[in-house]
């Protein structure tokens, strides 16, 4: 009989490493312009009010015999809702036995606070697209609509007119980012490693006194021309809110009689837009849509 060869081998051993992390695909940039407030963490409840005054009329103009107008000071508030949000991940001792997992605690950690974090930023992306929270400064009408840096310039205006210099950032998906910084008439984009927003998910540098986030969550609109059209959003300063009641916890508990181990963390919180809310001309969010260069 011939020495031993592969095939004749039937047991043949695994050989495993650590369990690679899992990958979650979205970028997260939103919350870090977000006004976040945490009143109702110091405060029973669920709703969390905020007052605020009215802005008084024009001054008069009186003449020599006829005496002031007396204007009422008005306030008024708004109020934004907080609600539970929470995940849980298990396993059986077995399967940690018969696996290769090392750190599933660490990992169910990891995973659920990943998992809730893409939650709140789900929720701004949704908010930042109803229509009561931005204004429209530009609606792509056809495939040459694309957004470059001179549509850029021309959006921040249309939105804020004169008060231009208050935008601080916008946001955009990578395929019209493509068409701006590869158009002919495109300016420099400007990285610094002290800017406040350096290292964020999606930051890319600035351009026309903007910081430029690349998030391919933008929202798809109606695709014009047959090309994939997308919003593009200019923020001003706390452009929305989120309000925090709980912050996460994290808890673990583990049932003996069948032999399983769970990791849950909830936390409360509500988002709101801040967009016209104090002032109707309060304008915080403007958006416009532009047709990328990819078919549809």
């Amino acid at each position: 009989m011939g020495a031993t060869v592969a095939a004749d081998v039937v047991f043949r051993p695994k050989v495993w490493s650590d369990h690679a992390m899992a990958y979650f695909d979205r970028k997260m940039s939103l919350g870090q312009l977000a006004l976040v407030d945490k009143t109702l963490t110091s405060a029973p409840g669920e709703t969390v009010n905020f007052p605020y005054y009215k802005a008084i009329g024009a001054a008069q103009s009186p003449s020599e015999s006829e005496g002031l107008e007396v204007e009422a000071l008005e306030d008024d508030s708004f109020s934004v809702t907080v609600a539970e949000c929470g995940k849980a991940v298990g396993w059986k001792d077995k399967s940690k036995r018969v696996g290769a997992q090392k750190d599933p605690e660490g990992e169910a950690q990891r995973q659920i606070g990943r998992v809730i974090a893409e939650k709140v930023d789900t929720d701004l992306q949704t908010l930042i697209n109803v229509s009561d929270n931005y204004v429209t400064g530009f609606t792509a009408a056809g495939a040459s609509d694309k957004f470059t840096l001179s549509e850029l310039l021309k959006l921040k205006i249309a939105c804020f007119g004169d008060k231009m210099g208050q935008a601080i950032a916008v946001s955009m998906h990578s395929l019209n980012y493509a068409t701006m910084m590869t158009d002919t008439t495109s300016g420099m984009l400007k990285m610094d490693a002290n800017d406040p927003f350096y290292g964020v998910e999606g930051f890319m540098g600035r351009i026309l006194g903007m910081a430029i986030f690349v998030l391919d969550t933008s929202l798809r609109v109606s695709d014009q021309g047959a090309k994939k059209t997308y919003a593009v959003h200019i923020f001003k300063a706390n452009p929305f809110g989120i309000y925090m009641a709980e912050e996460l916890m994290f808890e673990k508990d583990r049932d003996i009689l069948h032999r399983e181990n769970i990791v849950a963390a909830t936390c409360w919180y509500g988002t709101l837009g801040l967009h016209a809310k104090v002032a109707t001309n309060d304008y915080r969010i403007g958006r416009g849509t532009y047709a990328s260069e990819v078919a549809a």
